[in-house]
């Protein structure tokens, strides 16, 4: 029976020591509104950075018919941008909040959501991947 008492204690140990470990592998990014500041982010040839208050969206308009669109294609098709176009759009009073792991950009009139999901990944609402070539600078 005290065999029996030691192995059940043994193995609760070890559960809660892998559900301790477990929690800590678990890696989270922080977000910081420098990231989108200077070179920012892109996907696919659209691209989206902010500079001196300015929310730049730069984007080239190839499908309209797409099932799986980003933010960025929404903002452009509320524009009425034509298909086979380039769109280039300054955004004044342009503001980044971050929380945790998320930002949220508005300027003139549009807001954007993006979660950090790698050192140098953000996703949009849409779950679409947007990445930037450099570090984030500490």
């Amino acid at each position: 029976m005290k065999r029996i008492s030691r192995l059940l204690l043994l193995s609760l140990c070890l559960i809660f020591t892998l559900i301790a470990c477990t929690d800590k592998d678990e890696v989270t990014y922080s977000a910081k509104a420098s990231d989108f500041e200077g070179v920012g982010f892109e996907r696919n040839g659209q691209k989206i950075w902010v500079f001196e208050e300015e929310l730049f969206i730069y984007a080239a308009y190839n499908n309209p018919e797409a099932k799986r669109k980003t933010s960025i294609d929404k903002i452009i098709e509320s524009e009425d941008a034509v298909s086979g176009n380039y769109y280039e759009k300054r955004y004044k009073n342009a503001k980044i909040k971050t929380e945790k792991d998320m930002y949220y950009i508005t300027a003139e009139g549009i807001s954007l959501t993006f979660q950090k999901t790698g050192e140098r990944i953000v996703s949009d609402e849409e779950g679409m991947e947007y990445y930037t070539s450099e570090y984030q600078k500490e």
